[in-house]
């Protein structure tokens, strides 16, 4: 039985492409485009309610800042204290009722070739791990929030 888990596992996360994300997506409730419910202010539903599942598969980068040090951002140029690369299975899970919500699991974010400079990833990122100009590189990384809708 352990066999049977572990051969479409392995043959799941050799197929992880770097700068790729696939995987299936559910959603139910008052749809939005995006992460999270209240993603549009246009759009905001304040009595609405939704519900993200996606299961994703790619490869993960994860900055960790160097948390001595206050006011550190590795996403805003400055040095992490290291940075987390494997390819990852996961989920994500969104669920908003009304103006407050939650998410966690593995949620996207998009390189561009305007991400390579110092004041943004390009004191962390391999040069192989942004995208060719003109082109976007996806990956994923951990995210956990508790939240009120953004738009009071």
């Amino acid at each position: 039985m352990k066999r049977l888990i572990l051969i479409p596992l392995m043959l799941l996360l050799g197929g992880c492409q770097a700068g790729k994300v696939g995987g299936v997506s559910l959603s139910l409730g008052s749809y939005e485009r995006g992460l999270w419910f209240d993603h549009d202010q246009k759009e905001h539903q304040a009595g609405g309610f939704g519900m993200k599942l996606d299961i994703v598969a790619g490869h993960m980068i994860r900055p960790v800042p160097k948390f001595w040090e206050k006011d550190t951002n590795p996403w805003k140029g400055d040095e992490p204290w290291f940075v987390i690369r494997c390819p990852m299975i996961g989920p994500f899970l969104s669920v908003a009722i009304g103006d407050l919500g939650f998410y966690f699991g593995f949620k996207t974010f998009r390189v561009e070739d305007k991400h390579r400079s110092p004041e943004r990833y390009g004191r962390w990122m391999r040069q192989d791990e942004f995208a060719d100009p003109n082109d976007v590189a996806v990956y994923l990384q951990p995210t956990a929030t508790l939240r009120r809708t953004r738009w009071k």
